[in-house]
């Protein structure tokens, strides 16, 4: 009988409470996107290391999927002053491959903008339209490059 008057209270008082709402749901926020510190740190980073280790240990530690340079959609690549990859992490076939020609999806130039950044400038940044390796798609890059002995050292973030 206890119960029976327990179960009846409780339920009145649910009823007369108001409806119950559910509890209200967030969208999970978007992954923060790496910036332009992240990539500069990087970057100076890999210059440090190849200073180092010199270019052909630096370069088969960048194109080493399992290594720190690395970072989701951040990685080191390299290139000679004729455009040739020396490293790319992100697609470490493309090492020895002539890049000097290959444009971005609006038709930038985008090797030879990052030699002669580099060689002008000693480091400096380059916009151009680059798909993005977590997503597949087509999206805004900024590199962040760097002039290091006969070697162009760079990485990049994207953004909308």
């Amino acid at each position: 009988m206890f119960h029976t008057r327990l179960g009846a209270a409780l339920l009145g008082a649910l009823l007369l409470s108001g409806p119950v709402m559910a509890a209200e749901t967030k969208q999970p926020a978007e992954p923060v996107r790496p910036g332009f510190e992240d990539v500069q740190a990087l970057v100076d980073d890999a210059v440090a290391f190849m200073k180092k280790v010199g270019p052909e240990k630096a370069f088969a530690a960048f194109n080493d999927p399992k290594c720190k340079w690395i970072k989701g959609e951040l990685y080191i690549f390299a290139f000679d002053a004729k455009g040739v990859y020396m490293a790319t992490g992100f697609r470490p076939e493309r090492t020895g491959s002539n890049s000097w020609e290959m444009t971005d999806a609006a038709g930038l130039k985008v090797v030879q903008e990052i030699i002669k950044k580099a060689k002008r400038n000693g480091s400096g940044l380059v916009d151009y339209l680059w798909k993005n390796p977590t997503n597949g798609k087509l999206e805004n890059k900024t590199s962040y490059v760097v002039q290091v002995g006969d070697y162009v050292i760079g990485a990049g973030f994207y953004h909308r």
